[in-house]
């Protein structure tokens, strides 16, 4: 049960504060930028997985979780438990943000639900999203699973790479690499565009950098 817990507390963690960021930003008129966004997500991604390395392995993320799932790290009763909770956790960070925040900064943020930019298509989201959570799961892989990794800075590693990719795709596909971190503020404000980019990309890029890391390294190692 504290496996997850703590799944549930850093998810909720990454959300509160990033889907926070976006809301924010929105009642400012552009205050926080993108840059105070990126900022958001990734300081809160490397203080959550800190806490959490130790005691679930600090998934956070459906798309980890599979990854580790279809590599063989987690056996699948758990694995369905930790994207319960992860999802849960979400949840109740956007319930708790739609209440704390103005009700027109909610609509017009979406509540911080990640979206496709201007001109994007389905099909190019999924395969921003794919790119970015392919970054994000060799890197997890490189810091936090192989047996050879500096495991006392993964966290700061895994949300640097979290807010490099915000950077990158945070105007196109709203760079959410999670699918809890979508579902969410999805959930709580009812807006579901373009839903399934945010778990058909997350989903194929994290096997893909799993596997690529397990493939061309760890089996090399």
């Amino acid at each position: 049960m504290s496996a997850f817990a703590a799944e549930l507390v850093g998810t909720f963690y990454l959300v509160f504060v990033g889907a926070g960021s976006i809301i924010l930003d929105t009642h400012t008129g552009g205050g926080v930028t993108l840059l105070g966004i990126a900022a958001a997500h990734g300081l809160a991604l490397s203080i959550a997985a800190s806490i959490t390395l130790p005691i679930s392995g600090g998934h956070l993320n459906p798309a980890v979780t599979l990854a580790m799932l279809a590599t063989k790290r987690i056996a699948g009763g758990k694995a369905a438990g930790y994207i319960v909770a992860q999802l849960l956790g979400a949840t109740v960070a956007g319930v708790l943000l739609k209440g704390f925040y103005p009700a027109q900064a909610v609509a017009k943020s979406n509540l911080g639900t990640p979206a496709l930019g201007p001109g994007v298509t389905f099909a190019q989201g999924v395969v921003i999203e794919t790119i970015l959570t392919f970054l994000l799961l060799f890197t997890i892989f490189g810091v936090a699973v192989d047996p050879r990794a500096p495991q006392h800075i993964a966290g700061f590693c895994i949300g640097l790479t979290v807010a490099f990719d915000i950077l990158a795709g945070g105007p196109l596909s709203g760079a959410s690499m999670n699918p809890a971190r979508t579902f969410g503020p999805a959930l709580a404000a009812g807006f579901w565009d373009n839903h399934l980019v945010y778990w058909i990309g997350p989903v194929l890029g994290g096997l893909l950098g799993a596997f690529l890391y397990q493939g061309l390294v760890l089996s090399r190692k």
